[in-house]
């Protein structure tokens, strides 16, 4: 069997290398009078994502929308909450609880390493790929990285807030290739945000593989994967490592 030729992997940041911090908001929770548990949080963050999507709409890519405009992250956490089971008349105050963590500059929501990223990127690179990150974030994506020590191995990383495009745009994408001198369909995207990483990506000639990890997020018969750690043995089924110039 041909396997089709790929030279570098890019990584989204936030809910790929690093994940939102599901333990935290449980304490929030419990603080609020309505406890749940970071394993339900987590389960429950799939709604979140299904009402972020919603929000931006997954129709084609249009010019890109002011900074922040690509989604509406109180869909998401609002989602995430409903799936979680906090009332209504919690989730207002949780909400704001969770926006107000964002917004403080040297903490943040999305600030723990994701399980298996760390496997994920030794892999790539032991197959000899070339690697980046591409995210949406507000000018801290490498500072969460480097903090997770997921930033070790990636070749550079490109944060919405400092270039002044964010995904679905493909112009980002567009940086990340053009500083690695890859053509996009030797490009694989590592993304868990449909509306905005596999719409982005593909609309840039990217290949994409979705992280979802119960298999009840992605489109029916989309390339996905479970968990991170099995991205490595995922491209290594699918691709042939390859280098600038080879065919």
């Amino acid at each position: 069997m041909n396997l089709a030729p790929l030279e570098a992997v890019v990584f989204d940041a936030g809910g790929i290398l690093v994940r939102i911090d599901f333990e935290w908001i449980a304490g929030a929770l419990g603080e609020l009078g309505h406890p749940v548990d970071a394993a339900t949080l987590r389960r429950a963050e799939i709604e979140g994502r299904r009402r972020y999507d919603a929000s931006g709409g997954l129709a084609g890519v249009e010019e890109s929308p002011p900074l922040g405009r690509a989604g509406d992250v109180h869909a998401y956490l609002g989602g995430m909450l409903a799936a979680a089971g906090v009332p209504a008349g919690v989730m207002d105050a949780a909400v704001a609880r969770l926006i107000a963590r964002q917004e403080q500059h040297d903490i943040g929501l999305w600030a723990r390493p994701m399980e298996g990223a760390r496997e994920a990127i030794d892999g790539v690179l032991a197959l000899g790929l070339r690697t980046a990150v591409v995210s949406n974030s507000d000018g801290r994506a490498e500072r969460h990285l480097e903090a997770g020590d997921v930033r070790r191995g990636i070749g550079f990383v490109i944060d919405s807030h400092r270039v002044g495009i964010e995904k679905p745009d493909p112009r980002i994408f567009a940086l990340a290739l053009d500083r690695l001198g890859v053509a996009p369909e030797r490009a694989l995207f590592v993304g868990d945000i449909r509306s905005v990483d596999e719409r982005g990506a593909r609309a840039a000639g990217m290949r994409f593989v979705l992280l979802d990890p119960w298999g009840d997020y992605g489109r029916p018969g989309g390339d996905a994967i479970r968990a991170m750690a099995e991205l490595p043995g995922w491209i290594a089924e699918r691709f042939e490592p390859a280098r600038a110039g080879q065919t």
